[in-house]
């Protein structure tokens, strides 16, 4: 039996409220429309033009990705306008496009939370907390925010620590695919000692100032550059770079699992994408 866009939508800002986003970022239903019937829903990180003819091919009615695909305004939806490429081929597919993207971050289904349970860290704290809503209908009567901070059951030198997460997290990947880890950084001396862990998922490096003040040994994060490294080191912190795409990917999975046991859905196919990859190929 379909449902709509519109209770689909419902039903994910139901955990990850819009009111959540930042200002600057673009969430909810992006391409579509809220009566739409649902009865397939692709689910991926990135709206790729793969991804569109992956969800053609499934006979999805809606995609629910994690990044956006429209950031700054569109002037225009011209075919060599490479900006519009996307949205162009979910209307001519007639698909719908929801993201859910800084408001899922500070949400319990964050992959920073995933990632933490990947490692069994233990004493869990929000890194960063946000400011409650104003809206007490929107009060979900938990803390939320970006990152978060715990302990390991025992102290572990980084390099085993490392190797450990890196296996368990290859073998949690989708549909028992194992994660591609090409790319996958760490720098820090192998036999440094690591009790504290903080994780931010995605981009993460604006955050090691933040780690360092909590006392991290290693932060685990994607897309750190040179000098946030650097600072880093000489605070004695560790840091672990998974890339973009691994430390959000397991997101998708809780997501999932998430639509899945939500009885407003039952009947509905939901997959999440099998093309959507890492860009990178080392």
């Amino acid at each position: 039996m379909a449902v709509t866009t519109e209770l689909v939508a419902q039903v994910i800002e139901k955990i990850a409220p819009k009111s959540w986003a930042e200002v600057w970022d673009n969430v909810g239903l992006l391409v579509g429309c809220g009566s739409t019937p649902i009865e397939r829903i692709l689910i991926t990180l990135d709206g790729t033009l793969e991804v569109v003819e992956e969800a053609k091919a499934y006979g999805a009615q809606l995609i629910v990705a994690h990044h956006p695909i429209i950031f700054r305004p569109l002037k225009n939806l011209r075919a060599d306008n490479a900006a519009a490429l996307v949205p162009l081929r979910l209307l001519q597919h007639q698909i719908g496009y929801y993201a859910a993207h800084t408001n899922l971050d500070q949400s319990i289904f964050s992959s920073s939370r995933a990632l933490a349970g990947v490692l069994g860290l233990t004493k869990i704290k929000i890194l960063e907390e946000s400011v409650s809503d104003l809206n007490p209908l929107l009060d979900l009567g938990e803390k939320r925010g970006y990152g978060v901070s715990g302990y390991l059951p025992r102290p572990e030198k980084l390099g085993e620590v490392w190797k450990r997460f890196l296996g368990l997290l290859s073998q949690s990947g989708l549909y028992a695919h194992p994660y591609d880890l090409a790319g996958v950084r760490l720098a820090g001396s192998l036999e440094k000692t690591v009790r504290k862990v903080v994780i931010v998922n995605g981009s993460g490096a604006s955050f090691v100032p933040k780690a360092l003040f909590k006392g991290a040994d290693l932060f685990i994060t994607g897309d750190v550059d040179h000098h946030a490294v650097l600072d880093a080191l000489e605070g004695g912190m560790a840091v672990g770079d998974l890339g973009h795409f691994l430390s959000e990917a397991p997101m998708l999975q809780a997501l999932y699992d998430y639509l899945s046991a939500e009885k407003a859905l039952q009947g509905i196919e939901i997959k999440v994408s099998s093309i959507n990859c890492s860009p990178w190929n080392s």
